[in-house]
């Protein structure tokens, strides 16, 4: 199979890469390389792979990269509140206009199968347990965009076959490692400081190993059917945010709990998602348990793999806050982004 995989020489695209050609797969790796992390995309992806150097709005670049494909895989984007907020036009065209301009792309070529990476952080805030037919309930820019990509995606590949992959928060070792998701923060905070900071104890997260994120991919590249959504995880990892810190702790000797308040003002998500339709569709999806991912994390810590755990390379927020300094990357407002960023203008939250 011809897979291109977009923003793939992130955190969640080594990943992939490397799962997808150990099983077959002709991997075209296109990534901007937004971040300021100096990354040689040839030491992040196996050497079987093709990696392409372009900004992922070029609709041109686009174009070239779907042609001959089979599947066009978007896994790029700014991940998470604060970086979208940094510049809430950019964060628009990487989240919003790249996945559909990658997807009018990919339909023009006739590529058979679109796959989205879209995130649990969708539901917002619930009471209950969300599942894929809850509504949306976006709380910010970075899930705004993620809820509008998915409604115009359904619109752009009406006839093709299209995957929507809402993840929960991912965790665990990538060669191209990032330490500021609450797992991984945690554990390198704890490794290097023998504390583990807690912020919100009582707030539900779901989370997910990020190599079962590449194996979910690689299931769902070789089963295409219609429009479908999956929440990616497993029910047995869902957690409160204490539960994360008790786990980091019991997996990490010597380490204590720093608890601050109760609820995390700056972040209200809260909600237990159900991954039902994932399990029953692949059975046996996802089954690293959080304290794997912890172990692996502390390990590269402590090897001093990863030199310095605050170092901007490790964290997508600071990477971003350099690139905008030193103008590697800036929101476009060309005609195409102008033409979708009225889409997000215009967009209502609530149906």
């Amino acid at each position: 199979m011809r897979t291109v995989l977009l923003g793939g020489a992130g955190y969640l695209g080594t990943v992939a890469a490397h799962h997808l050609t150990g099983l077959g797969h002709h991997v075209t790796v296109v990534d901007g390389l937004i971040y300021s992390r100096g990354d040689d995309p040839a030491r992040l992806l196996p050497p079987e792979s093709t990696f392409v150097h372009a900004d992922l709005r070029d609709p041109h670049a686009l174009r070239r990269a779907a042609v001959g494909a089979d599947a066009v895989v978007h896994l790029g984007g700014l991940v998470g509140e604060p970086a979208c907020a940094l510049d809430e036009d950019l964060a628009v065209e990487l989240n919003y206009a790249s996945p559909v301009l990658a997807a009018e792309a990919a339909r023009a070529a006739g590529v058979e199968h679109y796959v989205f990476f879209s995130s649990c952080s969708v539901y917002g805030h619930h009471e209950g347990t969300v599942d894929e037919d809850t509504t949306p309930n976006p709380l910010g820019i970075y899930a705004r965009t993620k809820v509008l990509a998915e409604r115009t995606l359904a619109e752009v590949m009406d006839g093709h076959a299209l995957s929507m992959l809402r993840l929960a928060t991912v965790h665990g070792r990538s060669p191209r490692q990032r330490l500021d998701s609450v797992a991984n923060r945690m554990t390198a905070q704890a490794v290097a400081t023998g504390r583990i900071p807690l912020n919100g104890g009582g707030q539900r997260r779901p989370l997910v190993h990020v190599a079962d994120v590449a194996d979910v991919l690689a299931k769902v590249l070789a089963t295409p059917a219609g429009h479908r959504i999956f929440n990616v995880g497993s029910d047995a990892e869902n957690y409160t945010i204490a539960q994360i810190a008790g786990v980091v702790e019991q997996a990490v000797p010597g380490t204590r709990i720093d608890a601050g308040p109760e609820r995390d003002e700056a972040d209200a998500r809260d909600y237990r998602t159900s991954f039902a339709r994932l399990a029953a569709a692949f059975p046996g999806a996802c089954p690293t348990p959080l304290a794997h991912g912890v172990r692996e994390v502390a390990a590269g810590v402590e090897s001093k793999e990863f030199e310095d755990p605050d170092l901007p390379e490790y964290d997508n927020l600071a990477g971003l806050r350099h690139s905008l300094a030193e103008g590697r990357i800036l929101a476009l407002g060309n005609g195409d982004c102008a033409r979708l960023h009225a889409d997000y203008t215009s967009a209502t939250w609530s149906r």
